[in-house]
């Protein structure tokens, strides 16, 4: 039987956060910087669903374009990670190129790439020729490409726990291994009690409950579209380092991506895994690691002959247009969503961290989210009443 925990008596703070990813405690890092007093719940460890276990991309290329001013943000503040919070988490500016072999694909890229720079990303349009030059390591015959020189990779191991402590270093009190039990709004605070029997009042409450958003958001009657995906990571055997940048290629409909790391081992994905919202756990689908590492040898023909060593999956948020939930409720004041970043919210945490700040302490922000209004799905749903909650991992 389940032990029972008394409440103890509740205190208030600030803000309350839900979800210990990337999102969560870079938004608590970032309120904390601005002076807020901020406590957050995580159910498991920080970082331990799709924040740790995602490819580890700093990506701007290719994004589209209502996630450019976010990501472009969020680039300024990985520059200065080292700067922001004692570590550089592993993080390698190497750049990333997107190679193209149909003419469709690249007149897309094309396209792409003057948009982009109306936005000031810095992206270089490569022919067949300047790919073979630059990137002799891939073995697919191409007819171009687009270089970012300003995007690179992190160890997303490091990144979510180091932050999560320079956010404790500036006050913030995370509680790990403390689901959220309720959740009420009385009006005028949210009142919040975990597992723990910890009790907390307070004027704002940050939604960064990741795959579990939705179900977070169905407590107050607010409907979102998510669906659940499980990224899928394969890892080769240390070998001499060969690639010098991330390259990525869309093959039936679906990205192949690879980078190698300092300690020479080749990290790639591409098919799915399959996830388990209730378990809150992933699973690898051998097929689809199969299917990645015969694309891995077709794209870069150096691998043929290593081990293939081991493989992952995480659980995340996807919303029906690839786009995360992030920007004010309309029903609870005082409430702020940030979930759904559909498997590339990785590059976007400190971005995300910087926005949520903004609107919880200014009611605005400065940079255009339009594009990720929670409600932009409104005409698809009705509400839910009270669904059962079960808090993020």
């Amino acid at each position: 039987m389940k032990k029972v925990t008394q409440m103890t008596k509740a205190f208030e703070t600030e803000v309350v956060v839900i979800g210990g990813g990337i999102a969560g405690v870079c938004s608590a890092y970032y309120l904390a910087r601005r002076g807020a007093r901020v406590v957050l719940f995580e159910r498991g460890a920080v970082g331990a669903q799709a924040s740790g276990v995602n490819f580890g991309g700093l990506r701007t290329n290719g994004r589209a374009e209502p996630e450019l001013p976010l990501s472009l943000r969020a680039r300024a503040q990985w520059q200065k990670i080292e700067t922001l919070v004692g570590d550089n988490c592993e993080t390698e500016i190497t750049g990333h190129v997107e190679i193209c072999d149909r003419p469709e694909h690249m007149a897309a890229v094309e396209q792409w790439a003057g948009m982009a720079e109306t936005h000031g990303v810095g992206a270089q349009l490569l022919s067949a020729a300047d790919v073979a030059r630059r990137f002799p390591w891939i073995g697919t015959k191409v007819l171009g490409g687009c270089f970012v020189a300003g995007d690179g990779a992190a160890n997303p191991r490091l990144v979510t726990p180091v932050f999560a402590i320079a956010a404790c270093k500036l006050g913030v009190d995370i509680r790990e291994h403390d689901a959220v039990r309720t959740i009420r709004h009385d009006g005028g605070c949210f009142q919040i009690e975990s597992e723990s029997g910890t009790g907390v009042r307070a004027p704002i409450l940050v939604n960064a409950a990741g795959a579990w958003g939705a179900r977070l958001a169905a407590q107050f009657s607010e409907v979102f579209p998510l669906d659940v995906m499980a990224p899928q990571m394969v890892v080769s055997e240390p070998f001499a380092r060969v690639v010098t940048s991330t390259v990525d290629y869309p093959v039936n409909g679906r990205f192949f991506y690879a980078r190698q790391i300092g300690r020479g081992n080749l990290l790639f994905g591409r098919g799915p895994g399959r996830a388990d919202l209730d378990l809150g756990r992933a699973r690898y689908v051998p097929q689809n690691l199969f299917d990645a590492s015969r694309i891995a040898v077709d794209v870069l023909p150096f691998l043929r002959g290593r081990n293939f060593i081991r493989t992952w999956a995480g659980v995340e948020g996807k919303s029906p247009d690839s786009l995360p939930f992030l920007g004010k409720s309309r029903a609870i004041d005082g409430l702020i969503h940030a979930f759904g970043f559909s498997g590339h919210g990785f590059q976007l945490g400190p971005g995300i961290g910087e926005v949520v700040a903004e609107l919880a302490l200014n009611g605005r922000t400065s940079t255009q989210i339009e594009g990720f209004d929670p409600y932009r799905f409104a005409k698809h749903s009705g509400a839910m009443g009270n669904a059962p909650l079960i808090q993020t991992g």
